[in-house]
């Protein structure tokens, strides 16, 4: 099959990836005669091929309004050289309305993805403009699709699939070489510290702020306690004015290549996810499958990965207090702490584990009809 991909992750193109978002695509490569890929970018990137089947296209766009008319004109182009089967928009809004005009065009299936937990009038713009021309839909979590149907959107297209995750690479870690070598590289002791993990992207919908607030909490009364901030997040000027912690008790990193996370989870005590909405939370497994219990706010992704209390705690969104005061209870409870990681290691191998081939049986299905 031939398949062209609508996204916005700008990782695809090759610079400044978090996480194993390349890996996966090559991987969904090898199951294809073509994948083409359409990143909406601004200007400065270059065609990025990522293997013999799997070449990605950015924009280049010169103003973001633009990603829009740049992207279809790209598509059409390859359109023109390609006679797609398939077309998969990784959200329902600006890749979705992308995919619409190419699949009206071209006569092409059309497959989008819901990687955002989204409502309100964003799932009502959805609804109305891309969704009613979806041959199928695909999310991360049965709350998603609780969601979509509540909304009116037929059962018989959605499927859930989360993000495939490549949970041996965690699980059978054992290098403690390179654990040594992140240690000697840092500029503090992890040793003497209990390092509380963040992974993730600087944005809005990961409530720094929260956080922030929960650690000032947490570091009253455990100041052996520190954060660890791993993604595009580096400025400690901007961090410092909301954080009371010194600055022996803050690391930044930037992105790390999935192959060396491990030991980012190893060494931390345990890993915290603060956000506002997350469709899936693939952080959260990724620290379970290394043994370590998880923090997060009750987001639609975390209520699918944690059961509270067994391999992890769920707090309300935005509930500093309630972060801190679970954090605090690991922090003094280390016999819980490693008990609830141990179970979260078999929790997570007994319900999560490559989902590529159920991704690719799904294109399949899409494109002869057999939804």
């Amino acid at each position: 099959m031939k398949v062209l991909m609508i996204s916005i992750d700008k990782g695809l193109l090759g610079r400044g990836q978090l996480g194993d978002v390349v890996e996966r695509h090559r991987r969904y490569g090898e199951f294809c005669e073509r994948l083409d890929i359409i990143v909406l970018s601004q200007p400065g990137f270059v065609n990025y091929q990522i293997s013999d089947k799997v070449m990605v296209y950015p924009t280049n766009s010169k103003k973001k309004w633009k990603y829009f008319f740049d992207a279809k004109r790209i598509g059409r182009g390859l359109f023109r050289q390609t006679s797609y089967d398939l077309v998969v928009t990784q959200e329902p809004f600006l890749t979705g309305l992308v995919g619409v005009g190419l699949k009206k065009k071209f006569s092409s299936k059309l497959l989008v993805h819901f990687h955002g937990d989204f409502v309100g009038l964003p799932l009502l713009f959805a609804k109305l403009f891309v969704l009613p021309k979806a041959d199928g839909i695909r999310v991360m979590s049965e709350g998603q699709k609780e969601k979509l149907i509540r909304a009116g959107i037929s059962e018989k297209r959605i499927r859930v699939i989360s993000t495939p995750v490549d949970l041996m690479k965690f699980e059978t870690y054992g290098e403690k070489a390179s654990e040594e070598e992140l240690l000697r590289n840092l500029t503090v002791s992890a040793r003497e510290i209990k390092f509380v993990l963040m992974v993730g992207r600087k944005d809005l919908v990961k409530d720094f702020d929260t956080l922030f607030k929960a650690m000032n909490l947490v570091y009253e009364k455990h100041p052996e306690t520190g954060l660890w901030l791993v993604g595009n997040y580096t400025n400690y000027s901007e961090v410092k004015q909301r954080l009371n912690l010194p600055a022996d008790k803050i690391i930044f990193t930037s992105r790390v290549s999935s192959n060396d996370l491990a030991a980012y989870y190893k060494i931390a005590y345990l890993t915290v996810l603060s956000s506002i909405s997350e469709s899936f939370g693939k952080v959260l497994i990724e620290a379970n499958a290394c043994g370590k219990p998880v923090v997060s706010t009750a987001t639609t992704g975390a209520k699918e990965i944690i059961k509270d209390g067994e391999n992890g705690f769920l707090v309300p969104i935005k509930d500093c207090k309630g972060l801190a005061k679970k954090i605090i209870y690991l922090l003094e409870n280390p016999e819980v702490a490693k008990q609830m990681g141990e179970k979260g290691r078999t929790m997570v191998k007994e319900k999560f584990s490559d989902n590529t081939g159920k991704i690719i049986q799904f294109w399949n299905n899409i494109i002869n009809n057999k939804l």
